[in-house]
């Protein structure tokens, strides 16, 4: 329930604290005192979009702030789906702060979130029933979920869920298989072609980079027999080539040991550059060898590597930017055709499985539709029993439940109907009267729903509004009904509703300072006997007056 809830700088509200009581509570006070103004700053907890308007004159900031207790376990549960949990005490803090720039943000337990989450937290939070709100009971699309709610259908529901899930996929599978045979056809032998056109080149992983290097190679093919020629004299073959004069060097560094100390190191690094320069050598006269002695023409050679590469690159533009990627696209091709080839095989088990599943999908849907219907006619009842209760003797309720194709939620399109009067036809709910009549049916729904609606609290505003005294206390009966379920809130005119209240709170605005504040005072027995005798005398509050509301407020204990 809504246990506390801080507002500063909205409108007139420069800073207020409420606590609230589980039960029914009222809120009266004169007509522009701010009795709206505390709705629309629940309403900006909830997430609602707000004008920067709404902020008090003056003021950088509007902040509303409020804590939420003795969640149930379905709320509780709720929360958890949206990733929200209640502190270590089981409380839920909500806080949204609007600067003048526009700005917004939002928190939950302290930490900053969406608004959007706001949004989603409020649908089973609070209720705000206003007298012109297009609340989400007159929206069609809740219907089903509210009858599911009250039929408590939840095992068929998961069941043909799973049901539905499992027909989606086998029917989805049967439709890729089953094509056209034309077009079977043309990707078969598409597939085929391709399959054919890479196999042909037998092409081997690395063989590009490989071809590539030789390309290389047999292009320079001279020049690396005349620069290895050329080197190999250099070091070895000439009459001044380095490994002779290498030899002339160690000999004489030999003949300097003998006739002096230091010279073996000297020697031991140039016996080894010396054997360097005959490896080196002749690793040239072998490269210079292959070179001049190649077994075919190098021209012709070098041809059949360029046209290799053309024909792989040819490959490339088709499917894939490597030898790699074209082996795999083959590999793929392969399969795609394996699987088409099957693929009536295949589509003759899943039709199978798929009457199967269908037969199975209409039973569970018809189970469902069942369910629904004796639900629909218990609701029925229990709704028109609620509008005899609230004087509404000639109105009717009734759920329509028509036939549509198997969906994620069933195969039934439900919507509320509703017949004012006698010899009309029955209307969508978002259609019907609008007023005090509207009112009447919107809290009858609520009253025969709340035990399974779920929300924490509901919130009346004006549910009086065009309504006589009689009717006025059957309303407040059966809100102080509701509120055995849920959490109610009402901001009323009616003596007869404000009388019935668990708790009361006076709603004024006074002049402080040059501005005009609104405050919100919760009663003693006295003050409510005064504020009763208020809304029924207007000006001149007599002690009949405060007799009758005596009476009314005690008259609250038989119900």
């Amino acid at each position: 329930m809504l246990a506390s809830i801080h507002i500063e700088n909205v409108a007139l509200i420069k800073r207020l604290d409420l606590s609230f009581p589980a039960g029914f509570s009222a809120f009266t006070g004169e007509t522009g005192a701010g009795k709206s103004i505390i709705i629309d700053s629940i309403g900006i907890l909830c997430g609602a979009r707000v004008s920067k308007e709404l902020i008090r004159a003056g003021e950088d900031y509007a902040l509303v702030e409020a804590m939420f207790t003795e969640l149930t376990d379905q709320t509780v549960a709720r929360l958890e789906e949206l990733g929200v949990f209640p502190d270590e005490d089981g409380i839920l803090y909500l806080s949204r702060k609007i600067t003048a720039e526009g700005k917004s943000t939002a928190r939950i337990n302290a930490k900053a979130v969406p608004t959007s989450l706001l949004r989603e937290l409020s649908a089973f939070l609070i209720n705000i029933h206003g007298q012109h709100d297009n609340q989400e009971l007159l929206k069609k699309e809740r219907h089903l979920s509210i009858l599911d709610a009250y039929a408590g259908d939840e095992a068929l529901f998961h069941h043909y869920t799973d049901v539905y899930a499992r027909y989606r996929s086998l029917k989805n599978e049967y439709k890729n298989l089953v094509t056209d045979d034309a077009e079977k056809q043309r990707t078969a032998e598409m597939l085929r072609f391709q399959i054919e056109e890479i196999g042909a080149l037998k092409l081997k992983p690395g063989e590009e980079e490989t071809l590539s290097a030789e390309k290389k190679r047999l292009s320079n093919i001279e020049k690396i027999a005349e620069n290895a020629l050329t080197a190999y004299g250099v070091l070895f073959a000439n009459n001044l080539s380095a490994a002779e004069n290498a030899d002339k060097a160690l000999s004489c560094l030999t003949n300097l040991a003998k006739m002096t100390d230091g010279m073996d190191e000297y020697i031991e690094r140039l016996e080894k550059a010396r054997s360097e320069i005959y490896d080196i050598a002749e690793s040239l006269h072998d490269i210079a060898g292959d070179a001049g002695d190649a077994e075919e023409n190098p021209s012709a050679r070098l041809d059949k590597i360029e046209q290799r590469l053309y024909d792989i690159y040819k490959l490339k533009r088709k499917y894939g930017h490597t030898v790699e990627d074209i082996l795999a696209y083959r590999e793929s091709a392969e399969k795609r055709l394996s699987d088409l080839e099957l693929s009536d095989v295949r589509a003759s088990e899943l039709e199978k499985e798929l009457q199967k599943t269908e037969a199975e999908l209409k039973m569970a849907a018809k189970e469902l539709t069942d369910a629904r219907t004796s639900a629909g006619e218990r609701l029925k009842a229990e709704i028109e029993k609620e509008f005899e209760f609230l004087e509404m003797n000639k109105v009717r309720f009734a759920v329509q439940i028509l036939p549509k194709e198997p969906e994620t939620n069933g195969a039934d399109d439900i919507e509320f109907m509703v017949r004012t009067n006698v010899g009309l036809p029955f209307s969508p709910l978002a259609k019907t009267a609008s007023g005090g009549e509207l009112s009447r049916i919107m809290l009858a729904i609520k009253s025969v729903i709340a035990k399974k609606d779920g929300v924490e609290t509901v919130i009346y505003d004006e549910v009086d509004v065009g309504i006589s005294g009689k009717t006025s206390r059957r309303i407040g009966i059966k809100l102080l009904q509701s509120s055995r379920f849920s959490q109610v809130m009402c901001v009323t005119h009616s003596a007869q509703i404000a009388s019935l209240a668990d708790a009361h709170f006076l709603v004024s605005k006074t002049e402080k300072d040059g501005s005009t504040v609104t405050s919100v005072h919760s009663l003693s027995r006295e003050e409510r006997i005064d504020e009763t005798a208020r809304i029924i005398a207007g000006i001149d509050i007599t002690s009949s007056a405060r007799a009758a509301a005596a009476e009314l407020i005690d008259d609250a204990q038989n119900y």
